[in-house]
């Protein structure tokens, strides 16, 4: 079974700003990232988390991301979760599959 995506974060590697990384907020509120440290750590309860999920979970990724998307068009989630992406800033939902083009803000 395939979770629903409801945004993505993409961060630059703190050690090699050539890597990047990207961290998943699903529609159930639950997180993943490719980095190092949430692919490799797993906690005794089973749980997985990273730098990049945490921030996610504290509502700041935003502030430390290189860039965002946010996979709905409307409000789905039950929260009223508040965006404060940075440029570049998506224009369209693509499809999967298909390369997103990120184009700076018009307004």
């Amino acid at each position: 079974m395939t979770k629903s995506i409801y945004k993505v974060w993409t961060f630059a590697s703190d050690s090699n700003p050539n890597i990047e990384y990207e961290t998943l907020e699903y529609m159930d509120g639950t997180t993943s990232c490719n980095c190092k440290g949430w692919t490799r750590r797993l906690a005794a309860d089973g749980s997985r988390s990273c730098k990049h999920t945490r921030l996610v979970d504290m509502g700041t990724a935003d502030n430390h991301c290189k860039a965002s998307h946010n996979y709905t068009t409307t409000t789905t989630r039950k929260d009223n979760y508040t965006h404060h992406a940075k440029e570049p800033y998506i224009s369209h939902t693509p499809k999967l599959g298909y390369r997103k083009c990120a184009i700076p803000n018009a307004g």
